[in-house]
């Protein structure tokens, strides 16, 4: 038995001393704001398997390491979102004020990946996080169907959403290659994304005028969601390019939006507000073949009781967009967060 407990503590000590650790900077700003003490959250992407159980969050300023902080770590709770990818919810140290910042270290060590929630029972408590308003979320339900439309010729239909290839003013044009389509090709959430594909801008006559104009998908949600008066919503998206080339247009980027109506279900004029991403500034080696997090918040009107949420894109390529929520929060005051890149101890 001696021999055996001495090979199982020989076994523990080798799988510890080859357990990769890693360590990321995390920068918080509060900018022209100021925060009481409460949870924050981020969106990270550790790129490999580790072991959520190990993750840390500790002080890194050097102000705060001479003041001799007692307890240098702060409370963190790990959300997992898909695979190797999590929120990570934190209570700061301290209340923030105008123009300040705060600085922690998160560390990990690799370790199988059990995608549970794990951390401070305590700020789990106080973490309001409520229900996702959108249906098929993650496009993962689908319907095969032989029926053609004016504008849109797919195989297999996203359930609670209705696609289209393109704009109806464009049914004269020929040879349109955008499209709108269920792709089990990429994923951030389960096994499906919705994917966009498109070419280059056409001159097109429209309105006794020529234009020159990229021909694009979109998809809204099929039913309408039940939206509560002047209060406050996230809403947010993933996306993902795996191919593009500058089409030379004044905007180009993807839009998830949530469009307001009355209590007679009728539009709002001017309610409406977007997530939106673009990447005309952005060079293409920070966004190509990468799951990016899009956010955007704002708070309906005294007349809003209902919403519908439409997705649009202007991006010569492929485009995928997975994960669309939109959940009711606090407000939409928060700070900036800079996640550093993921070394190696």
């Amino acid at each position: 038995m001696k021999q055996i407990f001495s090979f199982i503590i020989l076994m523990f000590c080798l799988c510890s001393t080859f357990a990769g650790k890693y360590n990321v900077n995390i920068n918080v700003f509060s900018n022209e704001l100021s925060f009481a003490k409460q949870p924050f959250s981020y969106y990270i992407d550790f790129k490999e398997e580790i072991n959520l159980a190990s993750v840390k969050m500790t002080i890194a300023s050097k102000k705060m390491r001479k003041k001799k902080i007692e307890v240098s770590q702060v409370p963190v709770y790990i959300i997992p979102l898909s695979k190797y990818k999590a929120f990570i919810y934190f209570m700061p140290h301290k209340k923030m004020d105008e123009d300040s910042q705060l600085s922690y270290t998160l560390s990990f060590e690799s370790g199988k990946w059990d995608g549970k929630e794990v951390g401070s029972d305590a700020l789990k408590k106080i973490i309001k996080r409520n229900p996702n308003l959108v249906q098929n979320y993650s496009f993962e339900k689908v319907t095969k169907t032989i029926d053609r439309f004016m504008t849109w010729e797919g195989r297999t239909s996203i359930s609670d959403w209705k696609l289209q290839d393109f704009s109806r003013k464009y049914l004269s044009v020929k040879n349109i290659k955008s499209t709108c389509r269920s792709s089990a090709k990429e994923a951030f959430h389960g096994s499906r994304s919705l994917c966009f594909t498109n070419g280059k801008p056409r001159q097109i006559e429209y309105n006794e005028r020529i234009k020159n104009v990229l021909i694009s998908g979109s998809a809204r949600t099929s039913d309408i969601i039940v939206l509560k008066p002047n209060t406050t919503y996230k809403l947010s998206f993933f996306v993902k390019i795996t191919k593009q080339f500058d089409n030379q247009m004044n905007f180009q980027g993807i839009g998830v939006s949530l469009s307001f109506l009355d209590f007679y279900k009728k539009a709002i004029i001017g309610g409406i507000f977007s997530a939106i991403y673009s990447i005309g500034s952005i060079a293409q080696e920070e966004y190509l073949n990468k799951w990016i997090y899009v956010e955007a918040c704002d708070t309906t009107g005294q007349s809003a009781h209902f919403g519908t949420i439409n997705i649009a894109e202007k991006i010569s390529g492929t485009t995928y967009v997975d994960m669309v929520e939109l959940r009711e929060v606090k407000d939409c005051n928060y700070p900036e967060i800079i996640i550093g890149k993921i070394t190696k101890n």
